[in-house]
């Protein structure tokens, strides 16, 4: 009986993942290497995306104007361009993306900065423009 309600109550755990974070919209335009370095220094980094919802909310939030840098980037340089969150420890997950219909089109290789306005497009990182902040940390809950 005690090793049958064992198992019954394991069955009843998982682990979740749960995000307490904010995104900060800044209005003050920097280019994309500027407003990492904001974003660090009074905030976490530039905003990253878990998930679709991530993204709605982002683009729900009342501060949210237009385009704006987010935290997406890749290596200047590369033939098989690889793309990467500022966030340390924060994979890109392909399926998880919100690209324009012709992005990443790769036309202009200096193109290696993310903005956002609804949908995602590469731009070069020494452009001037808003961007977004992410504050908070990941936590592991078993429910």
């Amino acid at each position: 009986m005690r090793w049958s309600l064992f198992l019954l109550l394991m069955g009843q755990c998982f682990v979740s993942t749960c995000y307490l974070y904010e995104y900060h919209f800044i209005r003050e335009a920097k280019t994309w290497e500027e407003a990492q370095k904001y974003c660090r220094e009074n905030y976490a980094d530039l905003a990253s995306v878990f998930d679709m919802a991530d993204m709605a909310r982002l683009h729900e939030s009342k501060e949210y104007e237009g385009k704006a840098w987010i935290g997406l980037f890749s290596n200047p340089g590369k033939e098989n361009r690889m793309w990467h969150w500022s966030l340390p420890g924060v994979n890109y997950t392909k399926h998880e993306t919100r690209w324009g219909s012709s992005e990443p089109d790769d036309q202009n290789q200096n193109e290696n900065c993310v903005k956002t306005r609804g949908n995602w497009t590469h731009a070069r990182c020494d452009q001037m423009m808003p961007f977004i902040c992410y504050d908070g940390e990941n936590m592991w809950i078993i429910v």
